[in-house]
């Protein structure tokens, strides 16, 4: 039997990671096999779960994976759950921590590693990478990105 996890379900770790990774989903637009690849997933999950009240996450879980309420509706009334879904969407595509709801006590957002800096979904978004944390190849800048108009690939 499974004990209970610090936010209330009586999920093992495996299940957890799953539901933190169809919730990062939800919130990314990016797939959980694409989460996955960044192999950031442990390390942000663990982040959220050091630094976010275990019942404002399930709040947020239950209400982006449950069928019975409106998410943005529900996201746009509660201020902090709102937070925290951007908090968690900034965590995914830049590399940082916002610090929802003020947790921070005001401070400004902080980088979790170079290594969440060079796998952000930013660069995803546009088939680019970090700049300064990997080389693409020499001359590459001076192809025209593939997926753009014009643009052949590689």
């Amino acid at each position: 039997m499974n004990a209970p996890d610090p936010y209330g379900t009586t999920a093992g770790p495996g299940q957890e990671a799953e539901r933190f990774l169809a919730l990062s989903a939800l919130l990314t637009g990016f797939d959980t096999a694409e989460l996955t690849e960044t192999g950031m997933a442990g390390t942000y999950r663990e982040l959220v779960t050091r630094r976010v009240e275990p019942a404002l996450y399930a709040r947020l879980v239950d209400t982006l994976t449950g069928t019975t309420a409106d998410a943005r509706t529900a996201l746009d009334d509660d201020a902090r759950l709102g937070d925290l879904a951007r908090a968690v969407c900034r965590l995914w595509y830049l590399g940082e921590w916002p610090g929802p709801t003020g947790d921070d006590g005001g401070a400004p957002p902080s980088l979790v590693s170079g290594r969440a800096y060079a796998h952000g979904l930013v660069w995803r978004t546009f088939g680019g990478h970090a700049p300064g944390a990997a080389q693409p190849g020499h001359g590459t800048w001076a192809e025209v990105p593939a997926g753009t108009a014009g643009g052949g690939g590689h």
